[in-house]
């Protein structure tokens, strides 16, 4: 999106305000400048090159790019990717990111993950019993799963039991011994050179090793994968699924068995299994395959309309307590004790609130719950 364009479709805005309906952020603060608005005002200062306070430069750091504000808009701004674009402005003009998205950024250069996680740990979360057979770079498969850093570091169980399933259902896959980071923080923070380095970099490894299809367990891989890597690579021809696509094709043709039982969960979207997502949305497999497993409750903004956890874009960074309030906003409509979803950043999100808070809700990410629902004696001669 060029200048003319950006500043067009800022200057399109009639001020109707129907955007501050749906903002997460303006929601828990009710702050006009925490809104799709109140930033919209802020860009046009930006690319008008108008001052701005380093008030207004956290504002545009808050947003979490959810793109709810996008479906409202009458004007049909595309409102999320005109803050994204003024966050790379903000980074030529030296006045962004901020410093906590910095240091984030700088682990990402030093250890390849965006958590601050060791390098020589980030397969921690591999199964025992699968580390002395599994052969990594070298696997004869074309179809690589790509787990991320949050699925790596902070929610292991996701990346371990998203393993696990495939290696149940006889799929043959294969996992990197040095991953990289996708580079989707890099890129939400604005900093668009080194997003598209890091891309670039990615492409030809996955290149050099064969790979023809990705999956991942991440909503921000995801999202990286599907949108930003064709977008910015030229050739680009690397189709990618969310894990749970491909648990679900398991399932169908009877590779995998999962058990009832009498739990009742709720289920939540993530914004990038689903909205943000072009072509794709990932919205009926997670449903029906929890439905194979317990009673499945729905949150009153479902599927495209989802909101967002709270840690979107790096806001965990810059403004801990507001994404709180946001996860907070969740759990207040909860009518289970158990939420499901498939992004492992909603997850972490999700159980940070419940510290923070002292709640007794219990998150899981969704192939964590199938494991346990596994029939593993199927395979013994149950069916």
């Amino acid at each position: 999106m060029d200048e003319e364009n950006i500043i067009a479709e800022v200057q399109s805005c009639i001020d109707c305000k129907i955007c501050l309906d749906v903002c997460d952020t303006f929601a828990v603060d009710q702050n006009e400048l925490l809104s799709p608005n109140g930033r919209l005002k802020i860009v046009d200062k930006i690319f008008n090159n108008q001052d701005i306070t380093q008030e207004e430069i956290k504002s545009i750091y808050t947003c979490t790019l959810c793109g709810l504000c996008d479906l409202a808009c009458q004007q049909s701004i595309h409102i999320a990717d005109v803050i994204h674009a003024s966050k790379i402005k903000l980074v030529e003009m030296g006045l962004g990111p901020l410093e906590n998205h910095n240091k984030i950024i700088k682990g990402i250069e030093d250890q390849d993950n965006s958590v601050n996680g060791k390098r020589e740990e980030r397969l921690n979360w591999m199964p025992e019993k699968y580390r002395e057979s599994e052969t990594f770079e070298t696997g004869d498969s074309d179809t690589l799963l790509f787990l991320g850093c949050m699925s790596s570091f902070r929610v292991k169980e996701s990346a371990s039991a998203s393993y696990e399933l495939l290696k149940e259902g006889n799929f043959n896959f294969k996992v990197f011994e040095r991953e990289p980071c996708c580079g989707e923080y890099v890129y939400s923070a604005g900093k668009f050179n080194f997003a598209k380095k890091i891309f670039n970099e990615n492409f030809d490894l996955f290149k050099q090793y064969g790979i023809k299809n990705i999956i991942t367990t991440c909503g921000g891989c995801f999202y990286a994968f599907n949108n930003l890597y064709p977008k910015y690579i030229q050739d680009d021809d690397i189709p990618v699924k969310h894990i749970i696509q491909v648990i679900h094709e398991l399932e169908k043709n009877g590779k995998l068995k999962f058990r009832q039982s009498n739990d009742t969960v709720t289920y939540h979207d993530s914004c990038r299994t689903g909205r943000k997502i072009k072509n794709i949305d990932v919205y009926d497999e997670p449903r029906e395959l929890l439905n194979l497993c317990a009673t499945v409750k729905e949150l009153k903004a479902n599927r495209e309309l989802t909101a967002c956890c709270g840690a979107g874009s790096g806001i965990r960074g810059v403004d801990s307590s507001l994404s709180i309030k946001i996860g907070m906003k969740i759990f207040d409509e909860l009518e289970t004790q158990d939420i499901i979803t498939s992004c492992p950043l909603c997850v972490f999100n999700y159980r940070y609130v419940n510290y923070k808070t002292q709640s007794e809700y219990k998150t899981k990410y969704i192939t964590d719950y199938l494991l346990e629902a596994l029939k593993k004696e199927w395979k013994t001669g149950e069916m």
